[in-house]
């Protein structure tokens, strides 16, 4: 297998714990003092047999416990098995380690933070919530992994072939390399590992997974076409159809996250940017586009296309209701609600009545991940935890768990990833087999590069088109996002965590409201409650950052609605 890995170029409270495991069957320490009385009589007497030393082919195997935190809520990671035949046990077979993988079902942040504050973090904490990780990473309990491999792994592929640009970009947000970010797509990563084919190169030049899709049958029952979907009142019109219908439901928004997917979208499709036209750095809150995508999500809820509870929903509900069938439209994170890509479509950018035009922020620089991954020094077994994020991170490992074996669910063809229908059938269950779901793992720009392209008519190329089609679109107005990742002090990181905590409880109380008037008055009271708390001093200092950016980096965000 070393010539194919050549080929490609480059639950809580477990923490520390070790288990015996005789032989495969898993029994525990409680059973082995029987066993070991057995097994010392059955080598006596294979001795007295004149039987060859090592005639014992299974003895007692250790295994490393460690534990894992996430704070995705809509991960589901699947038991860890320890047997050959499965994806873990071959995890295990590589590094000796098993893995209990705790996923709060809500307010993770918060139960991390008092376990940080009570001394009793897990072995791997994977989050993405900024506030944690700055947290993280003052609080001097986790490993610089410079520190973690040079110690325990010092032939680590990560000391070699990790990203440079990733480790700068890291090092200036924390002050050092603490943090394994998942899905890097841009950047350096491009340059290790190129896109195999063009239609992942789009991918990386287009890619948005926030977004707005169909369901097909239903548009077709409504008698719709997502060529007449283009415009904010057409997109309004169509709901207003489908609720008059009173067959099915007009319309979802990303549950419990929709601040995080569905906002954001809006924010982008009615054209705000992050500059004022004299090229200042802004905040988005403080700008009209985002005022609009506000009032609409008003009217969404005031004409009754969507119903207040739905905006409570998680991930997991999200998608159980989106399986039955009945939902016309979505509107977030296309990327996390496990549909059928085939029977769904986007219409797009919804294009704003005020005649902005939609903006999209490309990464033109290295990003630092989605999810990103720490290791706490006090995991008990820091040896077996490096030689574990090595291997997971490894080429044969990422093939491991994103592919599973190959010739029973993958083929080389042309030196490329070749999947085979049993792989798209496991892949789909994930959550069960193990395959692909180590996301705090990740490495999308590995995956465009070891896979073959897809076919035409493929379930991959419509999902693709439902990612690439915002970016793509003649009226979209990209621009350099990497201008806007910044290096803040910790005045400046707190001051930034209290006004987001402002905003997530403000914009409820904005969309909620029951009429125009109170709508004016929620959002008004928000503008002044941002002042209050110091958005104009925040923004400054994000300023100088992002002069400095532009500086460095020899280009601007251009302000085009205006």
């Amino acid at each position: 297998m070393l010539d194919k890995y050549q080929r490609i170029n480059k639950q809580g409270s477990l923490s520390g714990r070790k288990v015996i495991l005789c032989g495969k069957t898993g029994n525990r320490r409680g059973e082995l003092s029987a066993k070991k009385w057995l097994l010392s009589i059955f080598a006596v007497a294979l001795l007295l047999c004149g039987c060859a030393d090592g005639a014992i082919e299974e003895g007692a195997k250790e295994y490393v416990h460690i534990s894992l935190f996430c704070d995705v809520d809509f991960w589901v990671p699947p038991k860890w098995e320890t047997e050959e035949d499965t994806i873990t046990g071959k995890i295990t077979q590589k590094t000796n380690v098993v893995v209990d993988t705790n996923v709060p079902p809500q307010d993770a942040n918060s139960h991390l933070r008092l376990m940080l504050a009570n001394g009793e973090l897990p072995d791997v904490i994977s989050v993405t919530d900024k506030t944690t990780i700055s947290q993280l990473v003052s609080s001097g309990k986790v490993w610089s992994l410079e520190e973690l491999l040079e110690q325990y792994l010092p032939d680590s592929h990560l000391r070699k072939d990790f990203p440079q640009d990733v480790k700068e970009g890291l090092a200036q947000r924390d002050g050092g390399w603490y943090a394994y970010p998942s899905h890097l797509y841009c950047g350096d990563v491009t340059k290790i590992w190129p896109p195999s084919s063009q239609c992942y190169q789009d991918m990386v030049d287009y890619g948005y997974n926030n977004g707005i899709i169909w369901n097909k049958q239903l548009l077709d029952k409504l008698g719709l076409k997502t060529e007449a979907l283009k415009t904010e009142t057409q997109v309004l019109q169509a709901w207003e159809k489908a609720l008059e219908a009173g067959d099915f439901i007009p319309l979802l928004l990303d549950g419990q996250n929709y601040q995080d997917s569905t906002l954001i979208f809006l924010r982008d499709t009615f054209g705000a940017e992050s500059v004022t036209e004299d090229g200042t750095y802004i905040d988005f809150f403080l700008q009209p586009e985002m005022k609009d995508a506000l009032w609409f999500l008003n009217q969404v809820i005031t004409c009754g296309y969507l119903q207040p509870e739905m905006l409570t929903l998680s991930n997991a509900e999200l998608r159980d209701l989106l399986k039955e069938g009945k939902v016309l439209c979505f509107v977030g994170n296309t990327a996390n609600i496990d549909v059928d890509p085939e029977e769904w479509v986007t219409s797009g950018p919804i294009l704003s009545e005020k005649g902005k035009r939609p903006v999209y922020g490309k990464e033109e620089t290295a990003s630092l991940g989605w999810i990103n991954t720490f290791f706490s020094k006090s995991c008990e077994h820091p040896q077996e935890l490096a030689k574990w994020l090595d291997y997971m991170t490894s080429n044969e490992g990422m093939l491991l768990w994103n592919y599973g074996e190959e010739g029973m669910y993958y083929e080389w063809e042309d030196g490329l990833v070749q999947c085979k229908d049993s792989w798209k059938e496991v892949e789909r269950n994930s959550g069960k087999t193990g395959i692909g779901v180590w996301w705090m793992f990740a490495n999308t720009a590995w995956q465009r590069h070891v896979i073959a392209p897809y076919e035409e008519g493929s379930r991959e190329e419509a999902d693709q088109k439902i990612r690439v089609t915002y970016g793509k679109a003649k009226e979209t107005h990209k621009y350099n996002n990497s201008l806007l990742n910044f290096s803040l002090d910790e005045e400046a990181k707190a001051l930034e965590s209290r006004i987001t905590e402002y905003k997530a409880s403000q914009v409820a109380k904005i969309i909620l409201a029951e009429d125009a008037a109170q709508f004016e008055e929620k959002y008004q009271d928000m503008l002044q409650g941002l002042q209050e708390l110091g958005i104009g001093a925040l923004d400054s200092k994000k300023n100088e950052a992002y002069q400095k950016n532009c500086r460095e980096q020899g280009s601007r965000i251009q302000k085009v609605n205006y």
